[in-house]
């Protein structure tokens, strides 16, 4: 089901990064990773992303903030967002932004995959509900 999606990874850490990657890479699915926003915002620009994953506390700029300029671009993905926190305020500002999932540290490849998993699958319902 992966295999068929375009990934970017938006993280600060390098070991995250590199773990999600070589863990992705063993599944043959396509993950491009990239350490701030900046980055991700040349990536989104160059590339149509299905699902984007971005941490909340960037080098430099919020995970929220980078979000909320994908919405004003237009910009149609699957959102999730990574945090080390998961209080009930970032729970609001998620669902205020119609941010698709709050995953928070430390998770393993099989969380993060198991959570696209879930996310293309009520996409998929939805869109048959549409139809």
């Amino acid at each position: 089901m992966l295999t068929q999606k375009k990934m970017l990874l938006i993280d600060g850490d390098e070991g995250i990064r590199k773990s999600l990657a070589l863990f992705f890479g063993s599944r043959n699915c396509c993950l491009h990773t990239v350490e701030n926003g900046a980055q991700g915002l040349t990536a989104i620009n160059n590339a149509l992303y299905d699902i984007i994953i971005c941490e909340e506390l960037l080098p430099d700029m919020r995970g929220l903030n980078f979000f909320k300029i994908l919405t004003t671009r237009g910009y149609k993905t699957l959102k999730i967002l990574i945090t080390w926190y998961g209080n009930n305020a970032t729970s609001v500002k998620v669902r205020q932004q119609n941010i698709d999932c709050l995953l928070t540290k430390p998770f393993s490849g099989e969380e993060v995959e198991a959570a696209m998993i879930r996310l293309i699958k009520a996409e998929t319902l939805a869109q048959k509900a549409d139809l």
